[in-house]
């Protein structure tokens, strides 16, 4: 019994700590947005990220999506971030979330993407829409 419980934590150690990482990464972003800071939400994008806010969507580069939020949060200066929904594609390849961004100028609807690129989850979508 012993050793098969040993055989069971040696091969689901590994799922449950890739699960823990990819938990912490969609946290940091969520904490991140809901203080506003630029730097931490370009150290956890992919090289290229789909922004979107209000009417303004493109693909930008990390450094051009680091600005337009920068910007953005300028105009909106984040209070709070309150998670919604969370979920996972089939394959666990990747995650999202909604939640609500309460800002100086009112409530906006945030739409997170997360995708598993080498070991890590990066942020690949951010969309902001007015509440």
């Amino acid at each position: 019994m012993k050793s098969l419980l040993l055989i069971l934590a040696i091969f689901l150690t590994p799922l449950l700590v890739t699960d823990s990482a990819d938990a912490q990464s969609l946290g940091a972003i969520t904490q991140a947005l809901g203080k506003g800071d630029t730097e931490a939400l370009a150290s956890l994008m992919d090289t290229e990220v789909e922004l979107s806010l209000l009417q303004d969507e493109n693909l930008y580069s990390r450094d051009q999506a680091k600005q337009k939020l920068a910007a953005f949060f300028a105009a909106n200066k984040p209070s709070g971030f309150s998670q919604v929904h969370q979920g996972s594609s089939k394959s666990d390849n990747a995650e999202y979330c909604i939640g609500n961004l309460a800002t100086s100028s009112g409530a906006f609807r945030v739409y997170i993407y997360v995708a598993k690129q080498g070991d890590r989850m990066l942020l690949q979508e951010l969309r902001f829409d007015r509440e």
